[in-house]
């Protein structure tokens, strides 16, 4: 019986598939600016024919994350409703099933005009 088990693993684990997804930016809202902000994303997705999907896999990626705030994203639990909504969406709407997904990185870019203001106003950047 341990023996059908593994067997089972092994050929399952054989059809999955990793998908690198490095250096993805993006913008979400601010719930307390109210104004877009960039973000960065490393992510590494598991399942079957993930790489031959790359293209579909971004495209659900692109729309689910337009759905969070910021600050929701920088929750363990908005990262995980993050990863979840990705394999619905993409389980639902093209048929590709998503076995994990691994965050590597995600960091909020620093918006250049706010740090351009920040410096007028610390007198160290003249117009």
């Amino acid at each position: 019986m341990k023996k059908i088990l593994v067997l089972m693993f092994v050929v399952v684990g054989l059809y999955a598939q990793m998908l690198n997804i490095d250096d993805f930016s993006t913008d979400v809202f601010s719930k307390i600016s109210k104004k877009p902000v960039s973000i960065k994303l490393d992510l590494m997705v598991e399942g079957r024919y993930v790489e031959d999907e790359s293209f579909k896999i971004i495209d659900a990626l692109n729309i689910v994350i337009g759905s969070f705030y910021l600050e929701d994203l920088m929750t363990s639990k908005g990262k995980e409703m993050l990863k979840n909504a990705i394999k619905s969406y993409t389980s639902s709407k093209y048929s590709i099933d998503i076995d994990n997904i691994y965050m590597q990185k995600l960091q909020s870019l620093p918006n250049t005009q706010e740090i351009i203001d920040a410096l007028k106003k610390e007198g160290m950047c003249v117009k």
